[in-house]
């Protein structure tokens, strides 16, 4: 290197020793043994260089002060655990003190001469930047106003725009926002995030609810009224508060609210306690150890004079999806989709439906499948409980004229009651209009006709399609984290269909909220079920990186499975919702098919049931029953085929899964015993 200035990092990576070691042996700061000192001169003889004299001025020993305002605020110490962590490396010292004390500050940099100062100021405080005494290299924390110098930017706008924007997707609409006590940077900076994703997701005004903490992190009485027991109570609560969060818990239990059923809660903190709550906490907040373990790396840095130093590092926000949220799926008006619960009928209700002669009529579009046939069965187990009479059930077979003109015969028929499921929302909606001028009460099953309003239906059920969604989201994104792949492929419904499109809007959600080390390469969009052969074939072709996949529902499931199969990918994982033979078959042998979330069509067809008596009754129900789908691998998959399909699984789908769990139970022995080939 001949006359070339080296760096202390690299005098020390040369010599094997930390930075801490080479800046005691060229300044004689601290004893460093005589091996050590030898191999430092020595690494420095070999390169033929001299030691900038600048970092004889910077490192003036192995202390890093820590200037914190709040230690009793659980983050701040966290973070020192971090900063320890690192400095433990490096043979470095860490003291804390508390910034306030002036005349100490003053003191101990006088005395110790710290090689630098790691400063985290308080989040209400503009007076800590104004110390004077820290004229030796510093890295702040947090929301700095000293940008551009080198320091941990804690992005508080995101943070809180994060935490709304993911209720909001989630499908709440009425969100309250509890803020800290004070008026600083980083409350304005958090409110600020919070309303703009709310503006942005077109939420208005009246339905943003801003609370605010005492100086105690107490909620006032009128402020609990607000949240907790007003009819238009809201459905999610981000709290910046910890305080405030744990104040709720308790709440919620003294006023019998269900947490996240009733209100899900998300905390801007994540604390100790988080994960052992009940429900457990979820959270969305910056690591504290992962600031430390960056703050005083970024002070390393400048006291190298690195050019990474003076460059800010933005620290981000990370999801932590735990028990306190949940999704609220959306019906065909988007309506909030309810809790079948809420269809239970009491004994007296009972009583009088069964005191009366009732009818009732059920339209399938398609009834060639499993799906529609326990659709069926839920529904007549529940009539015959209650003495409904069935006049007729049909089978459009997919026709929407052919389901216009059976429902022709059914208005002659005059049933109480007609169960259906459009073939066609539009060229099926005048003969719907049909049966609801002829006095017949109208239960839909997935959607609704083209063009009808609150009051032309009952109420229409199906599965809850957002949690749907999230679920086969989460199934592909485990899959592939736990493999170590990372590219995924989307193969969604083109069509304008409301159920499809929630499901599959919320799988992208999930893909990329809670599985962020995770690509989606592709988005590609079939509109008929045959055409997603074609389209997943030329999808792999275009993107080949593609590792895991995504399909919309079984039917189109197993054209790209057949297409995977064609072009020798049967590598890539895939995952889907709903469950039939074949989808299972390929489970349990080992193949593509790495689990998916399935409907659960009997119990949907008991809520529908349900729905047709409370509207015999006159009763008011809500307008969309959105029925709780199950997760199936093939872990569950046996029992989740009895509890879905109400059947045992055929032998070949046992014995499938029986060796795949033997072959898979070899597999986890052979790894145990390979011996360490480090």
């Amino acid at each position: 290197m001949g006359d070339q200035e080296m760096s202390i990092k690299e005098i020390a990576k040369r010599a094997g020793v930390s930075v801490a070691t080479v800046s005691h042996v060229i300044n004689k700061t601290r004893y460093v043994s005589p091996e050590l000192t030898e191999r430092v001169m020595e690494a420095i003889r070999e390169s033929g260089s001299h030691i900038r004299e600048r970092h004889k001025k910077a490192v003036r020993s192995n202390t890093v002060l820590c200037l914190v305002e709040n230690l009793e605020y659980s983050f701040y110490t966290e973070m020192i655990k971090g900063i320890k962590k690192q400095a433990a490396r490096e043979e470095f010292e860490i003291a804390v003190l508390h910034a306030w004390d002036r005349a100490l500050v003053r003191e101990f940099i006088r005395v110790k001469k710290p090689a630098g100062v790691i400063a985290v100021p308080d989040r209400n405080s503009d007076e800590f930047y104004k110390l004077k005494e820290l004229n030796v290299p510093t890295v702040w924390v947090g929301a700095v106003k000293t940008m551009g110098t080198g320091n941990i930017i804690l992005d508080h706008y995101e943070n809180a725009y994060t935490a709304a924007y993911h209720l909001l997707k989630s499908g709440h609409d009425r969100v309250c926002f509890i803020r800290e006590p004070g008026k600083g940077a980083v409350q304005q900076l958090q409110l600020e995030g919070f309303q703009d994703a709310m503006q942005k997701y077109g939420i208005p005004s009246d339905s943003r609810i801003i609370a605010e903490v005492d100086e105690n992190g107490k909620l006032d009485k009128k402020t609990i009224e607000a949240l907790l027991l007003h009819a238009e109570r809201p459905t999610a609560i981000v709290s910046a508060d910890t305080k405030a969060t744990m104040q709720l818990y308790k709440l919620f239990v003294s006023n019998g609210i269900q947490c996240p059923e009733d209100i899900s809660l998300v905390s801007l903190q994540d604390f100790e306690l988080s994960d052992m709550l009940s429900p457990a906490l979820t959270t969305i907040a910056f690591d504290p150890l992962e600031a430390g373990e960056l703050s005083f790396a970024k002070l390393m840095a400048k006291l190298e004079d690195d050019e990474e130093g003076p460059e800010d590092t933005k620290l981000t926000c990370k999801l932590n999806i735990r028990s306190s949220t949940r999704s609220i799926g959306r019906g065909p008006l988007g309506e909030k989709a309810e809790n079948p619960e809420v269809l239970e009928l009491s004994a007296a209700d009972k009583e009088r439906i069964k005191s009366g002669t009732y009818t009732a009529a059920i339209s399938f579009h398609y009834s060639g499948m499993a799906w529609s046939r326990l659709h069926e069965k839920g529904i007549r187990d529940v009539f015959d409980e209650l003495g409904i009479r069935v006049l007729v059930v049909t089978d459009a077979h997919f026709d929407p004229e052919l389901q216009v003109k059976q429902h022709e015969s059914i208005v002659a028929l005059g049933p109480d009651v007609l169960i259906s499921i459009p073939t066609d929302e539009k060229r099926t909606a005048h003969s719907y209009r049909q049966v609801v001028n002829s006095g017949s009460k109208l239960v839909l099953i997935g959607n609704t006709p083209d063009g009808f309003e609150r009051k032309d239906y009952a109420s229409c059920i199906s599965v809850n399609e957002m949690e749907n969604g999230q679920i086969a989201g989460r199934i592909l994104g485990e899959q592939l984290t736990e493999q170590k792949k990372r590219n995924i492929g989307l193969l969604v419904h083109g069509a304008p269909f409301f159920a499809t499109k929630q499901r599959d809007t919320a799988v992208e959600q999930v893909l990329f909220e809670e599985f962020p080390g995770l690509h989606i390469a592709a988005i590609e969009r079939f509109v008929e079920k045959n055409k997603a052969y074609d389209v997943c074939m030329d999808m792999i072709r275009r993107y080949p990186e593609i590792e895991g996949l995504y399909v919309s529902w079984e039917g189109p499931a197993l054209e790209a499975l057949r297409a995977l199969k064609d072009l020798n990918r049967t590598d890539i994982s895939v995952v889907t919702a709903d469950l039939d033979y074949e989808i299972a078959a390929n489970m349990a042998m080992g193949g593509p098919v790495k689990g998916l979330s399935a409907q659960r069509p009997y119990e949907q067809g008991r809520a529908t049931a349900l729905a047709a008596a409370n509207a015999l009754l006159g009763k008011e129900i809500p307008s969309f029953i959105g029925v709780t789908p199950y997760r199936i691998t093939s872990e569950n998959l046996l029992a989740g085929w009895q509890d879905v399909l109400h059947e045992r699984p055929s032998p070949e789908i046992v014995a499938g899964i029986t060796a795949l769990q033997s072959r898979e139970s070899v597999a986890e022995e052979n790894k145990i015993r390979q011996p360490d080939s480090h």
